[in-house]
């Protein structure tokens, strides 16, 4: 009796740690959502707007930065002011205490940069914007009051509340070899460490940093 028990005490061990390898792990955090890019119809290389819908509310924002939300038919007009002959390529879309958060590539026919702006909510009017210096801007993520960025060489966290950078590292393209660290896959967080992977490229295994969430310290390459 006493082995028989024994037998299905194992069992049931077994049994429990095979489902616990089963479940994936669990999602921190949110990632922002990719707008819908509206292609420009004279084939320029600038998008004609992005469109995505958020709480209820449909967003317009057109390649020069004017942008319209519009629910019920009312609409409500806000601008994110690029600089020159900028325009957008790219946006992200997000929320944060209730207001919208836009991340988006820019672009002005020779480089690329990016930009985060926190828009209020009614009144659309931007809390903060603040720009960085480096393209291929990925998808980003939000942890609390924080949001993990990744462009060409660099990754950073900025505080929402803010708009200032809790931390920046920069330089990174080509750090783990020739053109390493040029485009990120999104941010993973584990346990204090946040992941930052290169999307895969000629079939080369993409390299991971791992970075301290805290202190933005670079712990290790893989």
């Amino acid at each position: 009796m006493n082995c028989l028990i024994a037998f299905l005490l194992a069992l049931l061990c077994a049994a429990s740690a095979a489902a616990r390898q089963a479940t994936p792990r669990e999602k921190v955090g949110h990632l922002f959502e990719s707008a819908r890019r509206i292609p420009e119809a004279g084939g320029s290389p600038a998008p004609e707007a992005f469109e995505f819908e958020r709480s209820g509310y449909r967003y317009r924002v057109a390649s020069n930065g004017a942008g319209r939300r519009t629910k019920d038919g009312a609409p409500r007009l806000f601008n994110l002011r690029l600089e020159g002959a900028d325009w957008i390529e790219r946006v992200y879309f997000g929320e944060y205490e209730d207001n919208v958060v836009l991340v988006c590539e820019v672009r002005d026919g020779e480089s690329g940069a990016g930009f985060v702006a926190r828009l209020e909510q009614p009144s659309m009017r931007a809390l903060w914007k603040t720009d960085f210096e480096f393209f291929n801007v990925g998808q980003p993520l939000r942890d609390g009051p924080h949001l993990y960025l990744t462009g060409h060489g660099f990754v950073a966290k900025l505080d929402l509340r803010t708009g200032l950078f809790v931390w920046r590292q920069r330089r990174l393209y080509g750090r783990a070899g020739a053109g390493t660290f040029n485009h990120f896959d999104p941010p993973e967080i584990s346990g204090d460490t946040v992941l930052f992977r290169e999307k895969p490229t000629g079939g080369v295994a993409p390299k991971t940093l791992r970075v301290n969430r805290k202190s933005g310290k670079i712990l290790g390459i893989e």
